[in-house]
């Protein structure tokens, strides 16, 4: 028994401690999503500085927040962190004065160690950094590649069945969703200069629209109201067919009078026919095609990219996909553990 209590003791007075009552916090909030939290802080946020803005942390950072193991945990992430969780500020305050207090006694025991060094690391090696930064490398190469053979494919695809649609930027959404945006501008680069070989120097003049795609689905999804539901997210898909679409019907006009060859082409000629000008027979026909294209594509990429992070959860029961809340239907839990926290009360007032 004392055992035991010297081992909570310790924990108590440890980051893991603060990380594992987070946990428990979270879990009987309802397990929150690590997304939802950022959404949240990011509210409060713009709350208090009066503009509105929503200046929410990265998902990771949260994310980061709950992993064990930690040698440094920020005192106001944490305090904003039990907030979004419907802590008052009377609990905030002393989450955060025992985040300062173990920080302190942190610092304190490492300049008594000999071996430690004066800028401690988040992880306790050496080697497992440099690990964890490798199998980065590797995730993301290996995510960039596979993204580029799914705009390869979009390309051979539509050649060989002579589709209405493009299909040329599944990749695309898929690693600016993932990754980020400016990892969806390399690989529209990438895909497009992969298309040459199907489509001929075109193909890269196009790489802008695909690029323009990249931007805004990438910086699209990493807003909470741009794509924090279904809904939302189809929303996001037509301002990307619109945007592609100004994009691509510049370059239709002055470099190839209006028709690339693909089969769309034909719906610009039914509404020439009719009597509209090149101009806005081109803008009515690419925005049509990319209406439905982009639609398709950004669905596409969802269904893509759950399957792909499901073996991830598979693993790792505390990833969070980045499009975990379009399928959010209901998911909401019908039971809590009621299990209580521990009180921290005492803590204001203990000397470190």
């Amino acid at each position: 028994m004392e055992q035991e209590r010297d081992d909570e003791a310790k924990l108590e007075g440890s980051f893991d401690g603060i990380v594992t009552d987070l946990r428990e916090l979270r879990v009987n909030t309802g397990v929150v999503t690590y997304a939802e939290i950022a959404r949240r802080i990011g509210r409060y946020r713009g709350q208090l500085k009066g503009d509105g803005v929503n200046d929410a942390p990265a998902r990771s950072t949260v994310y980061d927040a709950f992993r064990l193991g930690r040698s440094r945990l920020n005192p106001e992430l944490v305090g904003e962190i039990v907030r979004a969780l419907g802590e008052d500020e009377q609990s905030v305050r002393q989450w955060m004065v025992r985040c300062y207090q173990v920080q302190a006694s942190s610092e304190r025991n490492c300049e008594r160690d000999a071996v430690c060094t004066e800028d401690p690391v988040e992880s306790p090696g050496i080697t497992q950094p440099l690990k964890s930064h490798r199998s980065r490398y590797i995730y993301v190469g290996s995510v960039m590649f596979a993204c580029v053979l799914l705009n390869a494919f979009g390309y051979a695809l539509v050649g060989k069945l002579h589709l209405a649609l493009y299909l040329d930027m599944v990749g695309t959404a898929v690693g600016a969703i993932m990754l980020g945006p400016w990892y969806g501008v390399a690989i529209a680069v990438l895909g497009n200069a992969a298309g040459m070989t199907i489509h001929g120097p075109m193909a890269l003049v196009f790489a802008l629209v695909n690029v323009a795609g990249a931007l805004v689905w990438g910086y699209g999804v990493r807003r909470s109201t741009w794509a924090a539901t279904f809904t939302q997210f189809f929303r996001l898909n037509l301002v990307v067919a619109v945007v592609c679409t100004l994009v691509a019907v510049p370059l239709l006009m002055l470099g190839y009078h209006g028709g690339s060859g693909h089969t769309s082409d034909q719906l610009t000629h039914t509404f020439t026919s009719s009597g509209q000008n090149l101009l806005s027979a081109v803008l009515l026909s690419n925005g049509i095609t990319s209406i439905l294209d982009k639609l398709a594509t950004g669905f596409i990429a969802l269904v893509v990219i759950q399957r792909c992070t499901s073996r991830i959860k598979s693993v790792d029961s505390e990833f969070v996909s980045p499009v975990d809340n379009f399928f959010r239907f209901a998911l909401r839990p019908t039971t809590q553990i009621t299990r209580p926290l521990c009180n921290y009360s005492a803590v204001l007032v203990r000397t470190p």
